[in-house]
């Protein structure tokens, strides 16, 4: 898997995890400016903007918006046919080629960290997506999770995020409804 461009470490296709996986239940790493700027310092990247990391509420709407499309192909990659949702938030995202690197993208808007989120995103989604190891980036088949994770199994064939929890849930639901359709003798 390729390197995201300005992202030591971090390849593509874990940056777009990473992304994907910033709400579950109650918890929203892309609330506000504050919750952006530690979500991404706890994933170790450097500040990308010159404003020291600020995020204004409209860019932030964007991140969250392709979240939702990430999770939404993800779930594609693992056999749910899922709306991808209201794309139109992304539109107000101007990109720029950035050769000083490597080919990559940049944000227009200077010091807008999420928005140097948002082009860093959009560019290993493209890169991501163009590779043979797309169909492994997959979401979580449980209702309640919807997880994305890397499938890494033999044969592809990995469906939920944890088989002990997700997993399990699962298998107990549809044994459950078997048993439960079985008329009484």
């Amino acid at each position: 898997m390729a390197q995201t461009a300005g992202w030591p470490g971090l390849a593509d296709e874990e940056l777009l995890r990473a992304v994907a996986n910033t709400a579950h239940g109650e918890r929203d790493e892309f609330g506000d400016a504050r919750s952006v700027r530690a979500w991404w310092h706890g994933l170790g990247a450097p500040v990308m903007t010159h404003g020291g990391g600020s995020a204004r509420p409209e860019s932030i709407a964007m991140l969250r918006t392709l979240r939702g499309l990430i999770r939404g192909l993800a779930l594609r990659n693992n056999g749910i046919e899922a709306e991808l949702g209201r794309t139109a938030g992304l539109d107000a995202l101007t990109l720029r080629l950035d050769l000083r690197a490597g080919p990559s993208l940049r944000a227009d808007v200077p010091s807008d960290l999420a928005q140097d989120i948002c082009a860093a995103t959009v560019a290993a989604l493209l890169r991501a997506t163009a590779r043979p190891t797309w169909p492994r980036v997959k979401a979580c088949r449980g209702n309640d999770c919807r997880w994305v994770f890397i499938d890494r199994s033999r044969n592809t064939s990995r469906r939920w995020c944890d088989m002990a929890n997700c997993g399990n849930r699962a298998k107990m639901a549809t044994f459950r409804d078997r048993h439960h359709a079985r008329p009484s003798r």
